[in-house]
Parts: C-alpha cells; sequence; structure tokens
C-alpha cells in the first residue's frame, strides 16, 4: 500500500482541492507531517516551521476529516509503526 504525507499545506484555506482529497482519502493511508523547517503553516508565514507544529496540523486534519480525533490519532500512529517497522 502506499502512504501520503499530510503537512502544512491542508492549514490554508485556499488549499482547497488539498483539503478536499484529504477528506476522501483512506485514514489508512494517511501519515502526518509538518514540511519542517519549510512550509510555513497558515497564520506563520516568514517564520521556520518546527515539528511541535504538527499538533496543529493534527488539528485541521481532525477539522476535515469524520472520524473522531481519537481514532484518527491511533490510525496515525498506527501507520507510522508501520512505515518504520516498529511496534508501539
Amino acid at each position: 500500500g502506499y502512504k501520503i504525507g499530510v503537512g502544512g499545506t491542508i492549514t490554508y484555506p485556499r488549499a482547497s482541492k488539498t483539503r478536499d482529497v484529504i477528506a476522501k482519502l483512506p485514514l489508512a493511508s494517511l501519515l502526518l507531517e509538518t514540511d519542517a523547517p519549510d512550509m510555513p503553516l497558515n497564520g506563520f508565514q516568514g517564520q521556520a516551521n518546527r515539528p511541535e507544529q504538527a499538533a496543529r496540523v493534527f488539528a485541521v486534519l481532525c477539522e476535515l476529516r469524520s472520524e473522531p480525533a481519537d481514532e484518527i490519532a491511533e490510525v496515525l500512529l498506527n501507520n507510522t509503526y508501520a512505515v518504520f517497522s516498529v511496534s508501539g
């Protein structure tokens, strides 16, 4: 299978096509990323992106998806474990 990284682009309302696709893709195909230090999040233009901004990307992802936040978090964690061949 494939995985698609979901990063800061989804924090921009004008990225409507990307946001629509991310909302419709199977949750099992998604990974969370920040694109740090590049691609600042919406509202942080001109600043270096930082790994801790992943929480903001996650919050926007939860707004776009229909699943509850705890389910999204669990699936994303399991997806990350699978990609890096580690267990939780």
